[in-house]
This record gives C-alpha cells, structure tokens and sequence, in this order.
C-alpha cells in the first residue's frame, strides 16, 4: 500500500493532475472571490437572470457541436484514426453545422425561450455565439489535456477566466450596468480567447480536408452522449427552472449564491478528472492485469480522500456563510 501511494504521488498523473487541480482552484476562485462584490451590485433578480443565462448556455452546448470534442481526447488513443489534425477539422465542420441549424432553431423560439427563462429576447441569440466560441476553446483544451500539456491548458482556462473577472469589474461594479454588464463581460471573454483558440487550432492542429469517416466516428462518440447529458441536466439543473416559475427570478438568484458555494468539491473532482482520463486510457490500452488492480486500489483511496473532503467542506461552509 505504501509502495503504491508513493509510486501514485511521483507519477505523470499526479503531477498533471496537481497542475489541473490549481489551475481549476485559481479558476473557481476569481468567480468565487467576485461573489460578494455581485451579490451588493445586483439584486437578486438580477443575479438570477445570469443564473439562468449560465443554464441556458449549459443546455445549449448539448447541441451546438453535438458533444464531439470529446470525441477528439479519445481519437488520440485511437489506433483507427491515422491523422489527428484532419479529425479535428472535421470535429470543426460539425461545430459549424449544428450551431447553424441551433441559430435558427433559437430565434424562432426565443420568445418562448425568454418566457422560459427570464432571459430578455434580444439576448436569446447570444446564447449560441458564447456556447459556439467556448465549443472551440474546449477543443483546445482537450487536445492540450490529450497531450499532457498541463500548463499550456492552464494559461488558457485563467486566463479566461481572469479577463471575465476584470471585465466585470469594469461593466459591473464602475460602470454599474447591472445583469447585463456581467453577461456582456462573460460574452466578450469567450469570444477573445475562442477567436485566439480558432487560430491556435487552424495553424497547428487543422489538416483542411473533409473525411466522411471522421465526421461519422466523431458523431458516433459524441451523439449518444446527449440523451446522457440532457438526462444528467434534467437531474441538476430543472431545480432552476422550477424556482424561477414558482417564485420567481429573485429566489433564484438567492438560491444559486448557495450552490456555487457548494461547487468546490465539484471542482476538485473535475481537475482530477482531467488529468486521470488521459491517463487511464493509456494505461487500459496495456491490457495488463497488474495494472487494473492497482487501478482498482487508487479509486478506492480517490474515494475516501473526497469523502473526507465532503466533510471538511460541509463545517467550512457553515463558517463563511455569514460573510457573504
């Protein structure tokens, strides 16, 4: 046992993984650091127009790219696929037929959208321009994750997540423009580092030629996903939808200052995350049975280490809770 948390703590895995959890603590601090700054400069109704602008996006990257830059991580593992540059161009052309066809989709709802959610209509096609440009920033991100460039992935996600921060410093707390300052600062970060990213990928990782069976292969992957997603989605987010119908916009901004409270051992989860499915893909590929076990042991002691995390989040939170 010993032998095998000291070999855990000297691998690739964990370093990567050590690189990922601070980059994604640095990322969910900025927002989270804000908190008190949002919660005295928009009401609660105001907070919860961007909370329903954040579920929005969340229901929309389900289709516009249709779930494939995950596609794009497991093709690096995938003996079939002979050139990875030319799949990720194809992943691309996928992009840009769903957004449109989810464009369209969108102005043609976007009143019953607005009703929905709270969400001005004039807003409504914004949704789809962030979810479009933040598909092509994930892409990046997966390839960097695929190649274990830890630090490359983390300049990208802080600094996104910096220049949001100090955009909506600008927009909402000096030139006091209320919910939309906050959605005009998240809109305009995605959109800088999506154009940076486009290019990134265009100059680097793009081969310009449409294959058939890449286009077939990523949508074979990543289809299937959305009734998974939608599902999970339907579990996690359709609280806001009730709230926001029953009581309204303003308990919905109260209520979702309490779940990004809640959200950090989430994001613990999801560092680790990013760096073990990388990882375990390459280790699975060696069809080893010594290397299962021990596989097997580490998600036991992953286990206990979030169980007792869940513990200690739970009597830190009853002590800030007061301050915000």
């Amino acid at each position: 046992m010993i032998q095998l948390i000291y070999k855990i703590l000297n691998s690739s895995l964990f370093k990567a993984s050590g690189i990922y959890t601070l980059s994604s603590i640095i990322n969910a601090a900025i927002p989270f650091l804000l908190l008190p700054l949002l919660t005295r400069y928009l009401s609660p109704e105001e907070y919860g127009i961007v909370s329903m602008y954040a579920l929005l996006l969340s229901i929309t990257s389900v289709f516009t790219g249709l779930s494939v830059y995950g596609a794009i991580n497991r093709a690096y593992f995938d003996e079939k696929i002979n050139d990875h540059k030319e799949y990720i161009w194809n992943s691309l052309i996928i992009l840009f037929i769903s957004s449109s066809f989810t464009f369209l989709l969108y102005n043609l709802l976007a009143n019953y959208i607005s009703n929905l959610t709270g969400i001005p209509t004039s807003w409504i096609w914004t949704v789809v321009l962030v979810s479009f440009f933040q598909f092509v920033i994930n892409c990046l991100l997966v390839i960097y994750q695929a190649k274990l460039l830890a630090f490359k992935y983390a300049k990208i996600q802080i600094g996104q997540s910096l220049f949001n921060a100090l955009l909506t410093i600008l927009f909402v707390i000096i030139l006091l423009l209320g919910w939309k300052g906050r959605l005009l600062a998240q809109i305009l970060s995605v959109l800088f580092f999506g154009i940076m990213a486009f290019f990134i990928l265009y100059k680097h990782y793009t081969v310009k030629k449409i294959n058939f069976y890449y286009i077939k292969h990523a949508l074979k992957f990543g289809v299937p996903i959305i009734p998974h997603t939608i599902g999970g989605m339907l579990m996690t987010l359709t609280d806001r939808f009730i709230i926001n119908n029953l009581l309204g916009l303003e308990k919905v901004g109260i209520y979702m200052v309490g779940l990004q409270l809640g959200m950090a051992l989430a994001l613990i989860a999801d560092s680790f995350n990013k760096a073990y499915v990388p990882w375990l893909f390459e280790k699975l590929n060696q069809n080893n049975e010594d290397i299962k076990r021990k596989i097997v042991m580490f998600t036991y002691i992953y286990f206990l280490f979030m169980l007792f995390l869940s513990f200690l989040l739970f009597f830190m939170l009853k002590i800030l809770f007061p301050y915000l």
